[in-house]
């Protein structure tokens, strides 16, 4: 079945992640996303002796072709594309693509109708505008860091993840959609901007409202959380597991899995700030009773209680669990298994239907669907404008 965005054209000049996640994920809801590349092909295509391609992870979905734009003839290909396409996404620094003629102006001059998203380090205007922003980068300055780590350490850590290039893709595909919407009732395109600092800034949802309601500053608590006892990873027999106790209904129920009623109602643990101010001698309670069974039995007694629990999973475990199966978070094609993007659409099904492309696989292919002849497209191959 098709999908939501079945019908709508995404031209996809991006790089690396964040702006090629942010039109995967358009891809993955139907619309037909050609990534232009550099004619030697993005840097996350890895060297070929490696198996593994970044790559293919950021640009299932699409089809691909190569254009030199920032030649005056590719640019040129580029605008073609753009006159019927409907949104055009990029993530390079402020201004790199508008001194080809490929900025907004550009191009909403050719085709009003256009949304033209662009994804950047900290934003087009601002003083930071013209700096290079990366997800690290940008973790760092966005306080995630200063609160990230173990507990009384003064050691930064980053998240595991590249959460502001990740987070980033999603607003700006957000940011697209509500333009869509936009666009169906005025027919007017219009210009969406989003920030690596501003997406991983908008993700301390408790500690900026922590600082600016009570001026409290976060800081490192492990995996304990700010507001909620116990809420964190507890040692088991065998290993660890995490539990999320944040009433109490849930702290009853917590108490007799781990078949010790009585905690639930001693003085020191019987009200929720009372277990945040002894959270400590809490965890070495609960961590001497846990230390009895393994993290599996353990799971399957807390969690049978009703209470929030599961296992700390390796990368590998998670893929396998069988709930994830059953969810088909995982899709085949093409020999190949690939993540979807995790939505589940009962009338319009999100789908992986195309493995990643080779570099150039589609040019001649969309380029006739321009209006380009064989001649013309030969010409710009030999020009070295194109690679297909």
């Amino acid at each position: 079945m098709p999908g939501p965005l079945q019908g709508l054209t995404v031209l996809d000049c991006t790089h690396v992640i964040a702006g090629a996640y942010c039109s995967m994920l358009l891809a993955d809801l139907g619309a037909d996303v050609i990534k232009i590349e550099p004619l030697t092909g993005e840097v996350t295509r890895g060297r070929p002796e490696s198996p593994f391609k970044p790559f293919d992870f950021m640009n299932r979905n699409k089809r691909a072709i190569a254009v030199d734009v920032a030649s005056p003839a590719g640019a040129e290909v580029v605008r073609t594309l753009a006159r019927t396409a409907d949104i055009f996404i990029e993530n390079f620094r402020p201004g790199t693509l508008a001194r080809s003629g490929l900025g907004y102006d550009d191009l909403t001059a050719i085709n009003p109708g256009i949304i033209y998203a662009s994804i950047s380090g900290f934003g087009q205007t601002g003083p930071y505008r013209d700096r290079g922003g990366l997800d690290l980068v940008t973790q760092a300055m966005s306080g995630i860091m200063s609160f990230t780590g173990e507990r009384g350490s003064d050691v930064p850590v980053s998240a595991g993840v590249p959460i502001s290039d990740l987070n980033a893709g999603v607003f700006a595909a957000l940011g697209v959609l509500a333009a869509l919407n936009h666009r169906h009732a005025t027919g007017e395109g219009q210009y969406v901007e989003t920030s690596l600092l501003e997406s991983a800034m908008a993700y301390t949802v408790w500690e900026t409202g922590l600082a600016l309601t009570v001026g409290q500053v976060a800081e490192r608590a492990g995996t304990r959380h700010r507001l909620a006892a116990p809420y964190e990873a507890l040692k088991t027999a065998d290993g660890h597991l995490v539990v999320g106790v944040n009433n109490q209904k849930l702290w009853k129920r917590f108490c007799d899995a781990v078949g010790a009623p009585g905690l639930a109602d001693e003085d020191d643990y019987a009200l929720p700030h009372k277990r945040i101010a002894n959270r400590d001698a809490l965890q070495a309670r609960i961590e001497a009773l846990l230390a009895t069974d393994g993290t599996d039995v353990w799971v399957e007694r807390i969690s049978g209680a009703g209470v929030p629990c599961g296992p700390i999973n390796t990368i590998a475990e998670a893929l396998d669990d069988p709930h994830v199966a059953a969810r088909g978070f995982l899709q085949e094609v093409d020999g190949r298994r690939f993540p979807r993007a995790p939505l589940i659409m009962s009338k319009t099904p999100v789908a992986v239907s195309r493995g990643p492309a080779a570099l150039g696989q589609h040019t001649a292919e969309v380029l006739r669907a321009a209006g380009y002849d064989e001649a013309a497209i030969a010409e710009l191959a030999q020009q070295k404008v194109i690679h297909a």
